[in-house]
């Protein structure tokens, strides 16, 4: 990662330590990812000053509550979400200067199925609560509603990525889980017939298979 901004106001009196500026004529498509059709957002945020023991609680309790996350999890399309607390930058040596940061930061990293813009839309429509009790923590955050003001403030603070991979990268997370629900199947299905001989058997087995899979296909 090159580079990144952040929002206006107190925060904005200085970069983010340890990275690059993005100048504002940057094209704001050279911030993101993507590999064939997954593609990733990184973000970082000023968390507001006193507020990131209450974060931290928040997203413990929301790890840990199966129901918290149940909203989240019927976005299919997100491979992966995460949110980290940053309070430090590592020191790597001369010639990089120790620096103490003013602020501490949320860092957001996620890799998706299909365009950025419906991915933020998504996450204003259907969790606009969530957004709103993870990000209401941070300096300058408009709220997930209307989308347009949530989706520049996540431009002003996206961070460049310099490389990105995908192991499936013309499958969506759908078809994978798919994929592997097939393979248990076909493989239990091979256990229950190996040894049948009688034709019509087999016959009927395969097509209970079939069956049973034919939503994952």
């Amino acid at each position: 990662m090159s580079g990144a901004t952040v929002p206006g106001g107190p925060a904005a009196e200085r970069p983010v330590p340890g990275v690059l500026v993005a100048e504002p004529e940057d094209d704001l498509d050279a911030v993101r990812a993507a590999d064939g059709r997954a593609t990733a957002i990184t973000a970082l945020t000023p968390i507001k000053l006193g507020r990131t023991p209450l974060l931290r609680l928040l997203l413990v309790i929301g790890a840990r509550v199966k129901m918290l996350r149940e909203a989240l999890e019927t976005l299919s399309f997100i491979h992966y979400a995460r949110w980290t607390i940053i309070k430090e930058f590592p020191y790597n040596g001369a010639p990089q200067r120790k620096e103490k940061l003013r602020y501490d930061y949320l860092f957001f990293e996620t890799n998706f199925n299909g365009t950025w813009d419906e991915y933020i839309d998504a996450f204003s429509g259907v969790i606009p609560e969530r957004m709103q009790a993870i990000w209401g923590f941070c300096v300058n955050f408009p709220g997930p509603r209307p989308v347009g003001p949530f989706k520049e403030y996540i431009h002003k603070n996206d961070l460049p990525i310099a490389h990105y991979y995908a192991a499936y990268p013309e499958a969506t997370t759908t078809t994978v889980i798919s994929a592997l629900a097939v393979q248990d199947k076909l493989a239990d299905f091979q256990a229950r017939t190996v040894q049948l001989t009688d034709p019509e058997q087999f016959r009927r087995a395969y097509e209970e298979f079939l069956t049973d899979v034919q939503h994952h296909l």
